[in-house]
């Protein structure tokens, strides 16, 4: 009889706790889900938005339990990916949560602030932004609750051949480079407009989805900024700036159009003289992109070299926007949209530069290049 009891009693207990933790995936679930469908009824989804972090509701605090009971108590084999300053476990469906390592939070990055830091970084959703979408904290720990990479997701670092499993992954071409960079500057813009600086943009952070497989695998593929605004609480800094984004989105791009790391600025003493010099071709990797189709698409590709250099080449006070960048990249990305199935006819040449024109002011001289590769040299997350 008592054994029975026993039983029915487990029994209940496990039933009691599988019904909670199906509940809350599907409130997690909910919650993400009603956020994204908001975004993509913005006007404002496919650009920077307008005005401040102040219309953007307040991220939840979700129950260090609840977010235990999803993650199976930090299981080992519910761990999806490892970090310098966090280990990342699946949790609901679409939801990732970043658990800070214990050592860390014994040392205490951040302490007080960690709460009103997670909390500065709410932003209103957009695509190409791996938002921020919760907390939890409690005695020894410290996580954040962020959008999960879709399944199939590639860091660009790898697609750009930097990774051990580089060769499993297909070349990008100039279109699907163009793609990426307009979509992670509008994710860039859209952080900028709401007040918060990322920090740490490198290929690392920018992850690439992409929407078919074989040799089209990165034909439509998405593009999102991950891991966004946390340099200030984890390394003890205050300091992250929006111009020293756009400075590294400059050398993120340029590794895109050449195909070269960054090398502690080295990259960018060999490819801005060939670019101030109208020599932009140069610099193009042309061995796994192929070489330009025809000057339309060397034109088009010049102009985001001179963005690059615009981003690079200057200090913080004459470094364009987000916006303008944005701006730019978004046009050469709609121009490779409409050379879709054909190659632009001779009709339609012409030597108009577009909107980079309003750089023109920001472009230095040679020999006034800055560098700021301490900036791209932290660690990952």
């Amino acid at each position: 009889m008592h054994d029975a009891v026993v039983a029915a009693v487990h029994h209940t207990v496990v039933a009691g706790a599988a019904a909670a933790l199906v509940a809350l995936a599907v409130a997690l679930a909910l919650l993400w889900r009603k956020r994204r469908m908001a975004a993509a009824r913005s006007p404002a989804n496919g650009a920077a938005a307008s005005g401040s972090s102040s219309s953007t509701k307040p991220l939840p605090v979700i129950p260090l339990a609840d977010v235990e009971r999803t993650t199976e108590g930090f299981h080992p084999s519910r761990v999806i990916g490892q970090g310098r300053h966090f280990a990342v476990y699946a949790a609901a469906p679409g939801i990732a949560a970043k658990r800070m390592h214990p050592h860390l939070v014994l040392g205490d990055p951040g302490g007080m602030r960690f709460p009103a830091a997670v909390r500065s970084l709410a932003v209103p959703p957009h695509p190409n932004v791996a938002a921020v979408i919760g907390l939890s904290e409690g005695p020894g720990e410290r996580v954040i609750l962020v959008e999960r990479a879709p399944a199939g997701a590639v860091s660009l670092d790898r697609i750009l051949g930097w990774g051990d499993d580089a060769h499993h992954v297909p070349a990008l071409s100039w279109r699907q480079r163009a793609a990426i960079a307009a979509g992670a500057a509008r994710g860039l813009a859209h952080l900028h407009a709401h007040g918060v600086a990322h920090g740490r943009v490198r290929p690392c952070n920018v992850l690439v989805n992409a929407s078919s497989g074989g040799a089209a695998r990165w034909r439509h593929a998405t593009t999102r900024l991950t891991d966004y605004g946390l340099t200030g609480f984890l390394d003890r800094r205050d300091d992250a700036r929006a111009d020293d984004d756009v400075y590294m989105f400059g050398a993120v791009l340029l590794e895109l159009l050449t195909g070269r790391r960054w090398d502690g600025g080295r990259l960018a003493d060999w490819a801005l003289p060939h670019i101030r010099g109208g020599a932009s071709i140069e610099v193009f990797d042309v061995v796994r992109a192929g070489a330009p189709a025809d000057k339309e698409e060397v034109r088009l590709l010049a102009r985001a070299a001179r963005v690059a250099l615009a981003c690079v080449g200057n200090d913080g006070r004459s470094r364009p926007g987000m916006a303008e960048v944005s701006a730019i990249l978004s046009d050469v990305e709609a121009a490779y949209r409409r050379r879709d199935g054909a190659l632009v006819g001779k009709e339609e040449e012409h030597d108009d530069d577009g909107d980079e024109s309003r750089l023109s002011g920001c472009l230095l001289c040679p020999g006034r290049s800055i560098h700021k590769a301490d900036m791209l040299l932290r660690p990952p997350l």
